[in-house]
């Protein structure tokens, strides 16, 4: 049996787990849930998760238990984790360590335990170091990604069904396309700095440039969009303009012109035409990022925004070095925006009353064939009502 636990360091993700446990957040070209179960193909899955996302956790992942009991020998592993060691199920009761953090320990019997505890574990048991990279903070999501991508797109044989009028750039064998991929012709593919994939029924339309290491989900469509090394793009999505070194979460648009770039982007975004995230402060010195109130000093030079699940922005709205954007904001002051926007911002001053953001979110989704689930609906109630406590 696996467990994938989300535990105390989740809280460093700001508004990107609002909706969402830690492991639903896509690093490369999958989650990193889907990444821990691709190690695992057989084994029974249970996810333990806060208690207010139990709900929605369940209606994601129906084939898993969510919070229950496990009462048999377990492999537990942290669900910010992308393990680079195999770790057995079977085996004697141990921690599993990298860089002095527990990062999956194994249990044979019951014990009193759930995240938040793991210190107490942490004594009980004998540690063995392990390879593992544990994800802290957003922008480690997006650092992560190109060497993630790299990594799930081996070389295969070339693709057939590209039109004719499509330039590929660099080693054919590193171009992954699915079958009911389309590439119009006028189109620039450059494998030459990474692989690229375009999965299920992608698009990518004429006057597009895709640059490795890329990932295209299912149903996105790239529309004369200059899409530099580094990104990932869920499923369904419109990408316009320039993006760089930038993860969409899914069901997200940036259909026109205008710069996103280092930055994550969740679920059911709406970019209005021309808004442009700065990436680079002027003076190049590391850019701090205020998550829940606080700042945090990322120690990277390079670090855009990040942006929680169905906000929204108004037509040239300029958004500042490491801004955080929270969940159903409705950003459109004039002006460099300021470096966090709290949930259900409405502009500079005022809130999106939940009722009206309920019915835009129910008819966001519908736009796409989705429906806003009665989970979802009290999650965003009630994320509401905390919002304004």
């Amino acid at each position: 049996m696996l467990c994938i636990y989300e535990d105390e360091g989740g809280a460093g993700f700001g508004p990107l787990l609002d909706l969402r446990p830690v492991f639903d957040l896509r690093c490369g070209r999958r989650t990193l849930l889907a990444k821990l179960r691709s190690r695992y193909p057989r084994e029974k899955v249970v996810l333990w998760v806060r208690e207010e996302l139990a709900e929605v956790t369940a209606e994601a992942h129906p084939d898993c238990a969510v919070n229950a009991r496990v009462g048999s020998a377990c492999l537990f592993v942290s669900g910010r984790t992308i393990l680079r060691d195999k770790l057995p199920v079977p085996g004697d009761e141990t921690a599993f360590t990298s860089a002095g953090r527990v990062v999956a320990f194994r249990l044979n019997k019951p014990r009193a335990w759930r995240p938040g505890a793991l210190g107490r574990v942490q004594l009980d048991l004998p540690e063995h170091p392990v390879k593992a990279d544990v994800l802290s903070h957003p922008w480690d999501l997006v650092e992560f990604t190109p060497a993630e991508l790299a990594a799930e797109l081996k070389p295969r044989p070339s693709p057939a069904g590209l039109a004719r009028g499509v330039t590929v750039v660099g080693p054919r064998t590193r171009l992954h396309l699915a079958r009911d991929a389309q590439v119009w012709p006028g189109t620039i593919i450059s494998t030459e700095t990474g692989p690229v994939m375009l999965d299920a029924k992608a698009r990518v339309r004429p006057g597009s440039l895709i640059e490795g290491p890329g990932y295209v989900g299912p149903g996105t469509v790239i529309d004369a969009a200059r899409v530099r090394p580094g990104c990932s793009f869920g499923p369904r999505c419109r990408i316009g303009g320039e993006v760089e070194a930038s993860v969409f979460q899914g069901f997200s648009n940036k259909p026109h012109d205008g710069f996103i770039g280092h930055s994550f982007v969740g679920e059911w975004v709406n970019l209005g035409a021309l808004t442009t995230g700065s990436d680079l402060k002027n003076n190049y010195e590391p850019v701090r990022v205020f998550l829940n109130g606080r700042p945090v000093d990322s120690g990277l030079v390079k670090v855009g925004c990040f942006i929680g699940d169905l906000a929204k922005t108004a037509i040239g709205t300029l958004l500042n070095t490491g801004a955080v954007v929270g969940t159903c904001a409705n950003w459109f002051e004039p002006g460099l925006s300021p470096k966090e926007i709290p949930a259900f911002a409405w502009g500079r001053s005022d809130r999106w009353q939940i009722d009206a953001a309920v019915a835009s979110a129910r008819q966001v989704m519908s736009r796409r064939g989705q429906d806003l689930t009665p989970a979802m609906e009290r999650r965003l109630r009630r994320l509401f009502a905390r919002a304004g406590a």
